[in-house]
């Protein structure tokens, strides 16, 4: 038998909670506005998100109702070992502060400009 670390969050958790984050980010939704919906504190909204907390199978159910999303949603590619881990890369692009506009902005670009912004950016995290 596996023994887990109580301490550390299920990696089950840590994924369903970033989905939640991303979907609730991508539809303008407040942690305090999903945490009304789920008659929670915004504070256990984070946590579920973290996946410090677990999210019980009802409150998954109305968070997905209250974002407007299949409750499968938040599991996408719970089981895909791609390596790179694209998935979680975008999450953490998408809630980095200031992603918006740089997301808003990268479209307006030449694909000349979108070519050396992404290979500035490589330059700057290597």
């Amino acid at each position: 038998m596996h023994v887990t670390d109580p301490d550390v969050p299920d990696p089950i958790d840590v994924h369903v909670g970033r989905l939640l984050r991303v979907h609730r980010l991508a539809l303008g939704v407040s942690q305090q506005e999903l945490a009304e919906a789920l008659s929670v504190s915004f504070q256990q909204v984070q946590k579920y998100e973290s996946g410090a907390n677990r999210i019980s199978a009802s409150k998954l159910y109305k968070a997905s109702r209250a974002l407007g999303i299949a409750p499968s949603a938040l599991f996408e590619r719970l089981d895909v070992d791609d390596g790179a881990n694209v998935l979680g890369q975008f999450a953490d692009f998408i809630t980095a502060p200031g992603s918006n506009r740089l997301a808003a902005a990268f479209p307006q670009l030449t694909s000349a400009q979108q070519r050396i912004l992404a290979d500035l950016v490589e330059t700057l995290v290597s």
